[in-house]
């Protein structure tokens, strides 16, 4: 089971060049789980804009099964970088959900695994454009 309260962490992408293009080594974010019933959970989610974060603070609903933890994080706005020269754009609009899965450490208070984007469309107008999949790992321990 996990446990209600404040968890910090942090999530980077496998490729190089995705995170390269945020600028920084990780992205940190802090999530407060405020809700656990039985094996599932649910809290809201803020990433750190100082280290290339999602603008918001975000959703996550998930479930615990024996050592692991899957959730889906949902982001209320959605940032793109675009171009050569690497220009933030933030839309008005919810950020693609982001399936995330990992494993508790042996003393319950940490998790490790990986998130992952399924591959989707964002659409500009009557404009469709296709986005891959992305993936990464994250960390995340409970504040004490």
């Amino acid at each position: 089971m996990i446990k209600v309260g404040q968890w910090i962490g942090q999530y980077k992408f496998d490729k190089e060049t995705h995170q390269k293009i945020t600028g920084f080594d990780s992205t940190n974010f802090v999530i407060e789980i405020i809700n656990v019933d039985s094996n599932c959970f649910r809290g809201n989610v803020h990433d750190d804009l100082t280290t290339g974060g999602t603008e918001g603070i975000g959703g996550i609903q998930g479930e615990v099964t024996g050592d692991i933890v899957k959730f889906v994080k949902q982001m209320p706005v959605m940032t793109l970088i675009l171009g050569k020269n690497k220009t933030k754009k933030t839309l008005n609009r919810k950020h693609r959900k982001i399936y995330y899965s990992g494993k508790f450490s042996d003393d319950k208070k940490s998790i490790s695994g990986h998130w992952r984007f399924k591959f989707g469309f964002i659409w500009f107008g009557l404009i469709p454009i296709p986005v891959a999949p992305t993936r990464g790992t994250w960390t995340m321990k409970l504040k004490e």
